[in-house]
């Protein structure tokens, strides 16, 4: 697959206008068919019916035979990553870390240990002295020909060829990765990860797409949880007293438990991939789809969408409302169908995409539908109108889960995956499914933070539930 050169993207942070297709390369290829992501455009005077035809032929995305050999296959991947891996991966410093080494200085502390990769491993250790902050620098023999890591002493001179100097590396050894007035600057900033490398500015890392006409940055939401991911404003999880964006994904994924080995799951809009990847862990053979390729450049540089690029997971791009026809029947397992809001993404919403879902779904597959806060007046009334559609698209059973803040479906009955065996309370009385919910629903809330509480579903009143064992 053609993509950037590890120089071109692991020795500078994307600055916050940058276009994400000018950093990702056009003709990426497939990996499988060999064959361009994007389709060259037709010629003038075509018609809509053409266009669409040559888009399928030279996309793979696009293209239902690519896919239909794919899903008739009994092995799966390895795929190629939808990019190079960041490696090493620079230092990422967000508020609470920047808080911490403030706290440090103030005491008197000439060391500190703080998480420099959102905790997916050990402390980094850092000297700290009256110009800033310092990154103990690994031994010469171990270090990459251009580390990610040092700006000095030109970027403009550092090459995959140039080899590093011990006169180089002492300079750059002497230079903090993070002056005192960055520190302050992240420390201030609830919303930003800054890449820091030695001798340069700690910039905040965030990318413009003109996919989508958007910005996106990784935000952090301190505890030592996952970041999430700052888009147009909106963030993709909720978080907040009980609930980050791990655990988040996680109650997705447990809404359509079990998740079994060699299940094939599709994730519909990816993301951070962290839908995709919990799935995969799990040992399911994954297909995800994602429209902006800026996302995929966000989860280049967040560690813990590091499983994305590990060859496990199928990464398709498109909209989701044009790649999920060209799939075949009845070839998954599993659905998460994790949308932006109505209002910006309204065709992954209608009952003909919903009829799609259906479609690919097997028999006994159970689909999981981002809604947000089902208890809230906004999402309540999006949850009435996608459960209307479901139930119009062909869905037999339709039930939401205020758990997980979503609606699961599926050809026949269908009930949340965490209540698998457990009898429902005499007390929790079914509703119909336009009803809203009390105040006792509210979970946290997606973009907003929010406080646990207790779970209710409510489903028709002419339903009753069924476990939905696939195997």
């Amino acid at each position: 697959m053609a993509a950037m050169s590890c120089a071109a993207t692991s020795s500078r942070v994307v600055p916050s206008r940058t276009s994400a297709r000018a950093l990702v390369q056009r003709r990426v290829t497939s990996s499988r068919g060999g064959r361009p992501l994007r389709a060259p455009r037709t010629a003038a005077g075509a018609t809509a019916d053409a266009a669409s035809a040559d888009a399928s032929a030279a996309d793979p995305n696009l293209d239902p035979a690519v896919h239909e050999a794919v899903y008739a296959s009994d092995t799966w991947g390895p795929w190629e990553p939808p990019l190079i891996p960041l490696d090493p991966r620079p230092p990422l410093l967000a508020f609470d870390g920047a808080r911490a080494l403030l706290e440090a200085r103030d005491a008197g502390a000439t060391r500190a240990a703080i998480s420099l990769d959102f905790n997916t491993g050990p402390d980094a250790e850092l000297r700290l002295d009256d110009r800033g902050v310092f990154l103990d620098p690994p031994p010469l023999s171990d270090r990459q020909p251009a580390d990610v890591n040092d700006a000095c002493p030109d970027d403009a001179e550092n090459t995959d060829d140039a080899p590093v100097s011990s006169s180089d590396s002492e300079m750059c050894d002497d230079l903090p990765i993070a002056t005192w007035s960055d520190v302050a600057v992240v420390a201030a900033d609830v919303k930003g990860a800054y890449v820091l490398r030695r001798g340069a500015r700690a910039s905040r890392f965030q990318v413009f797409s003109e996919d989508t006409g958007r910005a996106a940055s990784l935000m952090p939401v301190g505890g030592g949880f996952a970041p999430t991911a700052l888009l147009a404003g909106f963030s993709m999880h909720r978080f907040g007293v009980g609930v980050d964006p791990m655990e988040d994904t996680e109650r997705k994924l447990a809404a359509i438990a079990p998740i079994r080995p060699g299940a094939r799951v599709l994730d519909v809009c990816t993301g951070l991939a962290y839908t995709a990847s919990g799935a995969a862990r799990r040992g399911a053979e994954v297909t995800t789809v994602e429209l902006d390729r800026a996302m995929t450049l966000m989860c280049r540089m967040n560690p813990h969408s590091a499983e994305l690029f590990s060859g496990n997971i199928r990464q398709l791009y498109g909209n989701g409302a044009d790649v999920v026809p060209t799939l075949p029947d009845a070839s998954f397992d599993r659905i998460v169908h994790d949308p932006p809001t109505f209002a910006l993404a309204g065709e992954l919403f209608s009952e003909t995409f919903y009829a799609h879902l259906l479609r690919i779904l097997k028999p006994k597959g159970v689909l999981y539908h981002y809604i947000g806060d089902p208890a809230s007046k906004s999402a309540g009334n999006v949850a009435k109108g996608a459960a209307a559609r479901l139930k119009k698209a062909g869905f037999g059973g339709v039930v939401i889960d205020y758990e997980a803040h979503g609606i699961l479906a599926a050809r026949g009955r269908v009930k949340p995956g965490g209540s698998r065996g457990k009898k429902k309370p005499k007390s929790d009385k079914r509703k119909p499914i336009t009803k809203r919910a009390g105040a006792d629903a509210r979970r946290g809330k997606r973009g907003r933070g929010g406080r646990g509480g207790g779970s209710r579903r409510d489903d028709d009143e002419d339903e009753t539930f069924l476990d939905n064992e696939f195997y």
